[in-house]
């Protein structure tokens, strides 16, 4: 993949003997924004299976450690279990901006 687009890249700078049409650009910049599209969209599935995973993941703790008879029904223990998963996905987002990215900075 990348080394299509070095390619692409490379072919662009260089000058040629001929003459593009008037569209190439445009065919060029249309190819580029739906491979962004793509990545974007597999970006997001992946965001959005995450968080049903946090989210499952805080409801088994919950089921697992909880004490049955303090909760009423399942509707009391879901809410106990998405904050569990969502305090998890603060966990991770934290460590993602506040260490790795301080780790980066610093190798770079």
């Amino acid at each position: 993949m990348k080394n299509f687009d070095k390619i692409v890249e490379d072919g662009l700078r260089m000058e040629t003997d001929f003459k593009l049409g008037l569209d190439f650009k445009d065919k060029v910049v249309k190819l580029i924004r739906k491979r962004e599209r793509i990545s974007q969209r597999k970006f997001y599935l992946m965001i959005a299976l995450g968080m049903i995973t946090i989210v499952g993941s805080g409801l088994g703790v919950v089921l697992y450690f909880a004490d049955f008879q303090a909760f009423a029904s399942l509707g009391q223990i879901v809410p106990l279990a998405v904050l569990v998963g969502s305090l998890v996905a603060g966990i991770q987002y934290l460590d993602k901006k506040l260490v790795k990215d301080k780790m980066f900075k610093q190798l770079a």
